[in-house]
């Protein structure tokens, strides 16, 4: 087979026509095509709104074809699997995609894991979930950060990444193989839908646990025995559970546990993080803005945004974690906070977008201490809460926040709970208030309309976690033997590839280990 780049259809055109357009690229006829496999499809929309492919073709004479432009050998990536035999049992800390990804690949080399999972199962959680987004009653150990899958259960499931690594396809295979649409494997910027990808992680914790895994839901852990620079055994709230590789993916709202990381010598160290608040604005504008003339072609493809800027007081404001026809969602973990997140279904037919607005926070902008970071997260959290005097949202329109007034919304936000009008002004320091104030300003003139017609609802404070474990090229821990820290809240992930991906490649050197 050969690979075709650079094949181009208008959003009006049906898909049909791409094996026509191959041919016409390649100068033959398109009965000569006997397979067509779709590689990559992304969204041009820069000038005017183009679909642009890559396809691996079988058709005849495919070395006389490799002198047309675009055109190269098809090379697929296999993966090879190595089977272990051993008895020993390595333990994951978290059922997120860090840790459900890790588990993954060793069941695949015959190893079977324990793991420790804080919250529910999905339909447990999910009823925990929905009292919350509807009643305001929170529980503190099943919610949008804990239990099983993880905080990306309750999001947009993005799978958008930029890092370049074969693992990348296995992991979009995975997914595929327990349920999730085809599409994904190609598209630019793939999604699953929060209603999609629960059920898909079901499946795969149904796979783990036929394949040999051991899982205990509703399990904190609490305490490591490590002995000589070595990792013994972890203690949770039940049990004391003997391993010498431990997989720590508990997630970047595990607070207590990293104090308890650094209370038996882990090393651990500080990184920037980020905070902002959510943006929302008529699904409609961004489509209009995106795709121009062919919005009313796209209503089943409705438009993302990545905005970024670069501040006069050396500040990064970007968004992040855009949410198409999607919906701002409660997401606090600990009692009297207010966190906010996006999520959107599978059809992201929801009339609004949503999209944080964050800014990079560094060592310049808090106390010293290790856990300086998480405690000006956490007061970010509690002042929230203070000011709405429930778990009702802050909310402004993105105008009165730049010109510094209040007034009534000029829609209602998407927030289940509800929002309070807050000045924002009030919120943030004069230093990040300056630099939103900029950044939105310039956000304005990439989509006009930006300021004039979106509202803000807030605070957003779990895109990143302020606190890194830190490992050596062998991905251990660089002064406790065993002890494996991956994904978001070991600091070296941001999303749901990321941390799958990360889950993977640990597990990786633990099989490696145990052949």
């Amino acid at each position: 087979m050969i690979t075709v780049k650079n094949i181009r259809l208008r959003p009006d055109e049906k898909e049909s026509l791409l094996k026509e357009k191959i041919a016409s690229k390649l100068k033959i006829d398109s009965k000569d095509i006997t397979e067509l496999v779709i590689l990559h499809r992304s969204l041009d929309a820069r000038k005017e709104a183009v679909f642009v492919y890559e396809a691996a073709v079988k058709t005849k004479n495919e070395n006389k074809l490799l002198k047309h432009k675009d055109v190269n050998k098809y090379q697929k990536i296999t993966y090879q699997i190595p089977l272990v035999k051993t008895e020993e049992r390595p333990l994951i800390i978290g059922l997120g995609p860090s840790g459900l990804f890790a588990a993954l690949k060793l069941v695949s080399s015959g190893i079977k894991p324990i793991i420790i999972e804080r919250g529910k199962r999905i339909k447990q959680r999910s009823e925990d979930v929905r009292r919350f987004m509807e009643e305001g009653i929170l529980n503190s150990e099943s919610n949008v950060q804990y239990g099983e899958g993880g905080a990306g259960t309750f999001s947009d499931a993005k799978l958008t990444t930029r890092i370049k690594d074969p693992y990348i396809s296995y992991i979009l295979d995975a997914f595929v193989n327990f349920g999730a649409k085809t599409e994904i494997r190609y598209d630019a910027h793939p999604h699953i839908g929060t209603d999609e990808i629960r059920k898909i992680i079901v499946r795969m914790t149904d796979h783990l646990i036929a394949k040999g895994a051991t899982i205990y839901f509703e399990e904190r852990a609490e305490d490591l025995i490590i002995e000589n620079g070595k990792v013994k055994a972890l203690i949770t709230n039940k049990r004391t559970i003997a391993a010498e590789k431990i997989i720590i993916a508990c997630g970047h709202s595990a607070y207590e546990f990293f104090k308890t990381l650094y209370k038996r010598g882990v090393y651990l160290e500080n990184k920037d993080f980020s905070v902002g608040f959510r943006v929302e604005h008529p699904q409609d504008l961004i489509d209009l803005r995106q795709y121009k003339e062919y919005a009313p072609y796209l209503k089943k493809m409705p438009a993302e945004y990545f905005l970024r800027a670069k501040t006069t007081n050396n500040k990064g404001v970007y968004s992040f974690c855009m949410c198409p026809g999607g919906f701002v969602i409660p997401s606090s973990c600990d009692q009297e906070t207010i966190v906010t997140n996006g999520m959107s279904y599978s059809l992201r037919d929801h009339h609004l977008a949503n999209s944080a607005i964050l800014v990079q926070i560094d060592k310049n902008d808090y106390d010293e201490g290790l856990f300086a970071g998480f405690e000006y997260l956490h007061a970010l959290e509690h002042k929230a809460y203070e000011a709405s005097t429930s778990y009702k949202a802050l909310s402004q329109n993105i105008k009165d926040y730049l010109d510094g007034s209040l007034n009534k919304l000029i829609f209602p936000s998407s927030y289940s709970l509800g929002t309070v009008l807050y000045d924002f002004n009030k919120f943030f320091d004069q230093k990040l208030n300056d630099s939103f104030h900029e950044a939105l300003s310039h956000f304005d003139k990439l989509i006009p309309g930006f300021i004039e017609k979106g509202i803000m609802v807030g605070p957003e404070t779990k895109s990143s976690c302020p606190i890194r474990i830190k490992r050596g090229a062998d991905r251990m821990s660089i002064n406790t033997c065993g002890l494996y820290p991956v994904g978001e809240g070991a600091g070296y992930a941001g999303g749901i590839m990321s941390s799958a991906l990360d889950g993977v490649k640990t597990a990786d050197e633990i099989i490696n280990n145990l052949q």
